[in-house]
């Protein structure tokens, strides 16, 4: 008498949780409706463009990455040859624009070799580049994206943000930025033991500029990362409406906000 085969059981699926990025909580706090578009209705491919800022940033960023992932063993001309090879022309308005951002990417990559022997030279060592972070906040995964993590001798951590369009950056602004209190947050809370600072770094310049939440002031943010997620994941986006903000003049979804406050116009009048 042939066996019955036993019915396979399978273990329901746990839900994925909730994630939220520094970008993510950045958009939210600038304008809640900008938030509704691209991460509720999903509606950001249709009108997000390209730009040229972007492109370069994307370009500087890929060159930094295969230097470091590579051994940081490249030339400066090795890096510039890069640069050329990987270059994303999208978003620039003219092409001279472009063959202007080019060659000043040239000079920023060669800048950058030399200032990186001398900082190898204090036995600073690159453990990641273009390096996910993730910490669980219980009710949504905190997520960021680092450029680059070195460690120090003494073994401390130290996240560094490149920015390719600033020219200047302060201790004072390090500690004022959301991302990379971010940052610090989850590598401190993954490894408790050693110290983490952040520090961005200008491209442009070479100026940086490093600092610490204490030990108090990340607890605080915790909390507040904390509260923020829970409002973020919980609000009614539908019931957003668009408000007139300084932001909106460079919004890609002004035109749709126009259309609603033109709307709401003829509504009054009628």
């Amino acid at each position: 008498m042939p066996r019955t085969a036993t019915p396979k059981i399978e273990k329901p699926k746990t839900p994925r949780k909730p994630v939220l990025s520094p970008t993510k909580i950045n958009t939210y706090l600038d304008c809640v409706v900008k938030y509704r578009y691209v991460y509720v209705d999903k509606i950001g491919k249709f009108y997000q463009k390209s730009r040229s800022y972007y492109s370069f940033g994307t370009s500087l960023h890929h060159v930094l990455q295969e230097f470091h992932e590579g051994g940081a063993t490249h030339t400066a001309e090795e890096l510039t040859t890069t640069l050329d090879q990987s270059w994303v022309s999208a978003g620039y308005e003219t092409p001279a624009q472009e063959a202007e951002h080019q060659e000043k990417g040239r000079e920023i990559v060669a800048a950058y070799h030399a200032a990186h022997q001398e900082r190898a030279a204090e036995k600073i060592e690159t453990v990641a580049t273009e390096k996910t972070l993730n910490f669980d906040m219980n009710g949504f995964r905190l997520t960021g994206r680092v450029d680059r993590i070195d460690q120090h001798p003494n073994g401390t951590l130290e996240i560094i943000d490149y920015k390719s369009g600033r020219w200047e950056v302060t201790p004072e602004e390090v500690v004022a930025s959301l991302a990379m209190n971010i940052y610090q947050l989850i590598l401190q809370r993954n490894h408790p033991d050693v110290p983490v600072v952040s520090t961005i770094y200008s491209l442009r310049s070479g100026i940086s500029a490093t600092a610490a939440l204490t030990p108090d002031a990340l607890t605080e943010f915790e909390a507040e990362i904390q509260a923020l997620g829970t409002e973020i994941l919980n609000r009614d986006y539908h019931e957003a409406r668009p408000e007139p903000k300084e932001i909106c003049e460079t919004c890609e979804f002004l035109s749709l906000c126009k259309r609603y406050w033109r709307q709401q116009e003829d509504y009054s009048g009628a």
